[in-house]
């Protein structure tokens, strides 16, 4: 079954709990019910007010679950049990936070790109692009199966990855959400300074190809790993290195990536194992953030010399500096320093709070910042909501769960670009159907930072 939003809305809470118990009689009773996605249009069009409740399902029969769930307040899952608050009327600064590599997955983009137009166009776009840059394409490798894709590869991974990243960007903004600020992590700040408005899509492909490409120099080189050592532990290590290990971030204020020497970083290891300190060894990907980049530095300026970054439309919180950044800096240096610098992701989430912003949408195809983004803002005792915007063979039902959730923090989506117009087909097509059947079935997961 295809994912629909249902969203009501009313304006007091008792008058939401009688549209909701209106609705699930009529569902019990199987009065006249429309297809699901005509009854979805019509629940969230036809209702307006500050008390709101929205969800996806699949089916009428988990719609009356759901609907009995929050009545009878038996349910424990996050976003049941109760009915919300009225929802704000200047709701609090939504971000956009873009993912590095992690989020990948063999089968990730084809349930948007089988059901969603928006999505589809999107991808199709950058598509054209990347074929002329890296001359391969997007659409072809997400579609292939583990034994046949390249995206183990990074030069097709990072490409792959900034189009689907633009395709949801897309897709928000069909729904009428855009953000009031964007941050991005290591190669996520690429598709960040597009969202921004800095960059065209030629040159935010442009940068991935060609920075992706010229990575593959480097593959076997070094090494990652994941740490549970906070911020000032982990330089301490690095500088005791003699410059053998590099921070290639500072994720949280208790987690952290180191970057460096094979060698050195297994020893590490085995030393932090004895200290009962959590480091593991990232496989399958390459040492960013470390000296085995700086071999890289002069060919990058030169592949990225042709690049015309302008003005921010969006402010744009840069990870390198940990600061917005004008739009007009993303010129070639600033994607050599993005590769090469410490991702100050920590305190660019601290900077975006300070400033107003408390909703963070993770635009990546499996939520991997979430986690990192809480334990900053619960180590500053700050408020926030998280959302992601696609997971693991669930992508059109996460992201309808997290526009629901907007919805009830107070943003107010385009139902029309969402719905179907009255009369339209709702039902997947054959190949659709296909397309999500093999979607979802189990799949290995390329690894990745």
């Amino acid at each position: 079954m295809n994912a629909r939003l249902f969203a009501v809305a009313a304006d007091t809470g008792d008058r939401l709990r009688a549209v909701l118990f209106a609705h699930r009689a009529r569902i019990l009773d199987e009065r006249d019910l429309p297809p699901l996605a005509h009854y979805c249009r019509d629940a969230a069009t036809g209702s307006a007010g500050p008390y709101r409740v929205a969800f996806a399902v699949e089916s009428y029969e988990e719609l009356a679950g759901q609907l009995s769930e929050r009545l009878d307040g038996s349910s424990t899952a996050e976003g049941g049990g109760s009915l919300p608050e009225a929802a704000p009327d200047r709701p609090s600064g939504l971000v956009f936070v873009f993912a590095g590599q992690g989020a990948q997955w063999y089968g990730m983009g084809c349930e948007l790109l089988a059901t969603e137009p928006v999505f589809r166009e999107a991808l199709h776009r950058c598509d054209r692009e990347v074929r002329e840059f890296a001359g391969f394409s997007v659409v072809e490798q997400i579609g292939l199966d583990n034994t046949a894709s390249r995206l183990g590869e990074i030069d097709v991974l990072q490409p792959t990855m900034v189009s689907l990243q633009i395709a949801l960007v897309e897709l928000w903004r069909s729904w009428g959400v855009t953000p009031d600020a964007v941050v991005g992590h290591s190669m996520g700040e690429i598709a960040a300074a597009y969202t921004a408005g800095a960059l065209s899509l030629r040159d935010t492909l442009m940068i991935a190809c060609r920075r992706s490409g010229l990575l593959r120099r480097i593959v076997g080189k070094g090494a990652l790993a994941t740490t549970e050592l906070p911020p000032a532990e982990a330089h301490a290590v690095a500088a005791a290195s003699g410059g053998r290990i590099s921070v290639a971030g500072e994720n949280s204020p208790r987690s952290t990536v180191l970057a460096g020497d094979a060698d050195s970083l297994a020893a590490l290891v085995e030393e932090l194992e004895r200290r009962d300190v959590y480091c593991r060894v990232i496989k399958g990907t390459v040492a960013s953030h470390s000296h085995y980049v700086d071999e890289l530095r002069d060919d990058l300026r030169a592949a990225l010399r042709s690049l015309r970054p302008v003005p921010t439309r969006v402010p744009m919180y840069s990870t390198v500096t940990a600061e917005p950044v004008p739009g007009t800096e993303l010129g070639a240096g600033y994607w050599m320093r993005n590769l090469r610098e410490p991702v100050r992701l920590a305190a660019a989430v601290e900077g975006l709070h300070a400033a107003g912003h408390e909703v963070f949408v993770e635009v990546s195809t499996h939520p991997v910042l979430l986690s990192p983004i809480r334990q900053t803002l619960e180590h500053g005792e700050r408020a926030g909501r998280l959302l992601p915007s696609g997971r693991r063979r669930a992508e059109r039902r996460s992201v309808l769960d997290s526009l629901g959730a907007l919805h009830q923090c107070g943003f107010r989506p385009d139902w029309s670009a969402l719905f179907p117009p009255a009369g339209s087909a709702s039902a997947l097509t054959p190949y659709q159907a296909a397309v999500l059947d093999a979607v979802r079935r189990p799949r290995p997961v390329p690894a990745g930072i």
